[in-house]
């Protein structure tokens, strides 16, 4: 009798090892599905959808034009300011600069740490460095400010030089710009759809697919009013 429900026992965890076995390849086989280099989900770092997920990811340094001088990158909050050879103002959110005109002198009281289009920091240490910086930038700006995904997402990955399988939720554009800014050719990316659009207006948009991404941005970004100054 004891043998025999020893027995039982024993098929039952061979037959649970053996469905989890089945299952674990399955879900392997569908993420492999989900990013064939042969199909139209996968994401190439080179692709018109990879730049225009750049482009809405990019840090957008044109909100305190009229402090730094530069589209391609934004002064860290706080810090201080010498406004019209007179008062030492602290600007400690992006609101403050609504009380500046382009006839104020305004003086950066440095060192201050600023923030590049890839989200790189770095501090800057006097005027003429800033000045630099700001010469660096092109006049035209790359980033697509009138859309923001809705986080979070995820992407699926497979590592096709040692079979890897993995998928990665992203939070906020930081991590979405350095996710991109890192794919090698031995990485095979896919978003994990549904995705959804953020539009200046207010409204969102779900997409489904690699193509309908590619048409919403490109239609929407048609519409943006890019106030980069």
């Amino acid at each position: 009798m004891k043998k025999s429900t020893m027995e039982k026992i024993r098929n039952c965890i061979i037959l649970m090892l053996i469905s989890f076995t089945v299952l674990m390849i399955s879900c392997q086989e569908e993420e492999r599905e989900l990013i064939d280099p042969e199909l139209d989900n996968v994401i190439h770092q080179d692709s018109q959808l990879a730049g225009l997920m750049r482009s809405i990811v990019t840090h957008d340094g044109s909100f305190d034009d009229l402090v730094d001088g530069g589209n391609c990158y934004s002064i860290n909050l706080p810090y201080s300011i010498i406004l019209n050879g007179a008062d030492e103002i602290i600007i400690n959110q992006i609101s403050d600069y609504d009380l500046f005109t382009e006839t104020d002198n305004i003086q950066i009281q440095f060192p201050i740490t600023i923030t590049q289009h890839n989200y790189i920091e770095e501090i800057i240490e006097n005027e003429s460095q800033l000045q630099m910086l700001a010469n660096s930038c092109e006049l035209q700006d790359d980033d697509i400010e009138c859309i923001d995904f809705v986080y979070p997402f995820r992407f699926a990955t497979y590592n096709t030089a040692n079979n890897i399988l993995n998928t990665i939720e992203v939070i906020h554009d930081a991590q979405v710009y350095g996710f991109m800014d890192d794919l090698d050719e031995n990485t095979l990316v896919a978003i994990n759809y549904p995705l959804r659009l953020s539009l200046s207006d207010g409204t969102s948009i779900e997409v489904m697919h690699n193509d309908q991404l590619v048409s919403e941005i490109l239609t929407f970004e048609a519409s943006c009013d890019e106030n980069d100054g």
